[in-house]
């Protein structure tokens, strides 16, 4: 029997769709839905396996909809100055388990889990960023540039925004791109 139904099975025809800003709009809908969704299961009893599992669920939506949306947008909300994108890293300024596990405790709403800090980075960088110890975490989520105080670099925002590192806080990234 599964023989047969594998020897007869037609390959799947999907309508390829292009990115648009209706597409992103969806996006964010079944995502916020889908991280609403795993937030409540993850509130429940459950194993330490379990709540593994619905935490990885939620490390999917986020990066799906930061490589979807965003990535395959924009590019990054930010970028290095100065530096050949095509040669870049694609890089949390915020690492996305922690936006995760600041969307868990309602630090932050899955909308704005989805839209944390995102930018092109020199693979130099990225490799202080590892040596450092900063691929997982950062000193400051409110002024999140200062994950970035290990090297020397200044950051403009995807559309040529220049910012100033210093003062540029979670609060000014989320006002900037709300309409993103």
């Amino acid at each position: 029997m599964l023989k047969e139904s594998v020897q007869n099975f037609v390959k799947a025809k999907y309508t390829k769709v292009r990115r648009t800003s209706l597409t992103h709009k969806e996006s964010l809908v079944i995502a916020v839905s889908e991280l609403n969704r795993l937030i409540e299961l993850y509130k429940g009893k459950h194993t330490p396996q379990t709540a593994r599992l619905l935490r990885d669920s939620m490390d999917h939506w986020i990066r799906r909809y930061h490589g979807y949306v965003i990535e395959g947008g924009i590019g990054a909300h930010y970028r290095e100055v100065g530096v050949d994108l095509k040669k870049c890293i694609f890089e949390h300024v915020i690492p996305a388990a922690k936006a995760r596990d600041m969307m868990i405790t309602g630090v932050l709403t899955p909308e704005q889990a989805l839209n944390v800090p995102t930018c092109f980075i020199s693979q130099h960088n990225d490799e202080i960023l590892r040596k450092t110890g900063r691929v997982s975490s950062s000193p400051n989520y409110w002024e999140f540039f200062e994950r970035y105080d290990v090297f020397k670099g200044c950051f403009e925002t995807y559309d040529g925004t220049i910012i100033d590192c210093n003062k540029w806080t979670l609060e000014d990234h989320f006002n900037y791109f709300k309409d993103l």
